[in-house]
């Protein structure tokens, strides 16, 4: 009976994460109230407060329980054991917004993250949420440093100037796919979107007149997404 009672708490306590993800999405973390949450999921208000002290907690409690991206569509990405390092990046950041083009749940994730959230103190910031979760310095460092390991021809940019440009690019298309109400078709256009971005790094000049210093030394191997 005990272990009942505790997987229906585990369940409940999910209810409200998810349910909350979607009332956030739509009203706004500041316009919702647990008392928004508690109808939507059809519990009491007392439930939440079983699990969390207050709303700011369990906005937390949303960013502590997602995965990151890159492991949200590792089983997405079937390759050739050779696959060069380009095309993983490209299949990896393709796969990327067709997650969040084809998943509810993730297009309410960034809404939140992007729209719908003044990040204040008590919340986790939103540079750590998108570090942690959607776009990881590091990762993508790594990822580019294999790129011009195999390819030198690969971009013309040093890899932090490359950073900027892929987290800009990325996150503008997302951001006013959003704002438009999803007015074009991303998971369609999500590999050319792709291509537009890979092109760019290509022909975009370093900033510092010393492009990809890294390029001749060898990247240790390592998951290749963002």
């Amino acid at each position: 009976m005990a272990k009942r009672t505790k997987e229906d708490a585990l369940k409940t306590r999910q209810l409200l994460i998810d349910t909350a993800i979607i009332t956030f999405s739509q009203q706004g973390f500041a316009s919702t109230s647990l008392d928004d949450i508690a109808r939507a999921a059809h519990v009491t208000r007392g439930a939440i407060y079983w699990h969390f002290a207050n709303k700011a907690e369990l906005f937390n409690a949303i960013w502590d329980e997602q995965l990151p991206v890159r492991e949200k569509i590792a089983s997405k990405i079937r390759l050739h054991p050779d696959a060069s390092a380009e095309t993983i990046l490209r299949e990896s950041l393709i796969e990327g917004l067709r997650l969040i083009a084809q998943e509810p749940l993730e297009q309410a994730l960034v809404e939140i993250l992007y729209h719908k959230c003044e990040f204040t103190k008590e919340l986790t910031a939103e540079i750590e949420i998108r570090e942690r979760l959607l776009f990881n310095h590091d990762n993508v460092a790594l990822m580019l440093k294999r790129c011009l390991h195999e390819n030198p021809a690969f971009m013309n940019n040093d890899i932090e100037l490359a950073i900027i440009i892929i987290q800009a690019y990325l996150s503008g298309i997302v951001k006013n796919w959003l704002m438009t109400d999803k007015s074009f078709d991303l998971d369609k256009l999500a590999p050319s979107l792709v291509d537009g971005l890979l092109a760019s790094l290509r022909m975009t000049p370093s900033a510092s007149g010393n492009p990809h210093p890294f390029a001749s030394s060898p990247a240790p191997a390592s998951s290749i997404s963002p």
